[in-house]
């Protein structure tokens, strides 16, 4: 019940700040929007810049996490889905597009550094998602080229939905999202084609510096990214920490794992006794945790809607 209340409290505060701006909108007009008392809002909230802040970061949260419940058949490609996930992201990012543009144009001046840092978490979110998308569609052979890669998807999308929104006469349809996505597609392709085997622009080295990873912010979103992220992670260790004798064998219980997991309907049973018989290796102990750990996140996810 509490949580609706303040959800309800986020939608008409982000609803209010849209249309009439964050200078002339009050606690008593959302309080009067969502049929609640002011008195009500201030022991969800500790003020007005509070619900403000607390309305970006869900926004962010949910324009990353737009694609966590997304599934896909056996026959669609990596490629495929990859447009796919950026389609639906960019529509996410479109419908919430103006508040930002209002944010900007009516920042309030006490929040400024704050918002920035908001602001830049949320880059830094976007940053790690692209990175483990274009690691599920394209392999580990883009590595070393990865954040090169992030950086300029991150780019291309952003100033591509900026442009696209200045000019009214051009309706923002799906269709016109999803050749947007395409072309993203296709930039990246040609960049892996130019650049791969050269030296990266920004190496891991660097990322470090620049602070680009965010493995708090990614792992909150336990969708098909981060669970081709675990599967990795746990082939990884495989092949450098378990006997070769039995590489074979548990390499193949990963990539059943793995498949039974991307069908429509699971066999729950299946996915569990693998994970057990993954369990009983001493040296794998983490990594089969933390795959365990996102299977039944995602599971309590799709099983509440």
């Amino acid at each position: 019940m509490g949580d609706d209340r303040k959800k309800a409290v986020l939608k008409a505060g982000g609803q209010l700040f849209a249309e009439k701006g964050y200078f002339a909108t009050t606690v008593q007009d959302i309080a009067e929007q969502c049929n609640m008392s002011k008195a009500s809002i201030y022991k969800m909230f500790e003020s007005k810049e509070d619900i403000l802040l607390q309305i970006i970061r869900t926004l962010h949260e949910e324009i990353v996490g737009s694609t966590s419940s997304l599934h896909f058949d056996d026959d669609v490609s990596l490629r495929d889905q990859l447009m796919h996930k950026i389609s639906v992201q960019l529509q996410s990012f479109v419908v919430k597009h103006d508040f930002f543009v209002n944010l900007n144009q009516n920042m309030p001046m006490e929040l400024g550094s704050q918002i920035r840092q908001v602001m830049l978490d949320f880059k830094r979110m976007m940053l790690n998602w692209q990175k483990e998308e274009l690691l599920l569609a394209y392999g580990t052979r883009i590595e070393p080229i990865v954040w090169d890669l992030s950086i300029c998807m991150q780019a291309i999308s952003r100033e591509m939905i900026v442009l696209t929104r200045l000019d009214r006469k051009l309706p923002i349809t799906e269709k016109h999202i999803d050749r947007v996505a395409e072309l993203i597609v296709d930039a990246i392709e040609g960049m892996i084609e130019k650049r791969l085997g050269r030296t990266p622009v920004i190496n891991e080295e660097a990322a470090e510096r620049m602070k680009l990873y965010e493995p708090d912010s990614s792992r909150r979103y336990f969708g098909e990214s981060e669970w081709r992220k675990s599967v990795r992670e746990l082939l990884q260790a495989i092949r450098k920490h378990s006997p070769e004798a039995v590489q074979s064998d548990l390499v193949a219980a990963v990539e059943r794992l793995d498949a039974e997991r991307r069908k429509k309907v699971p066999q729950t049973f299946m996915m569990d006794a693998l994970i057990s018989y993954l369990k009983q290796r001493e040296e794998l102990q983490a990594e089969v945790a933390y795959l365990q750990h996102v299977y039944f996140a995602n599971w309590e996810d799709e099983k509440h809607g």
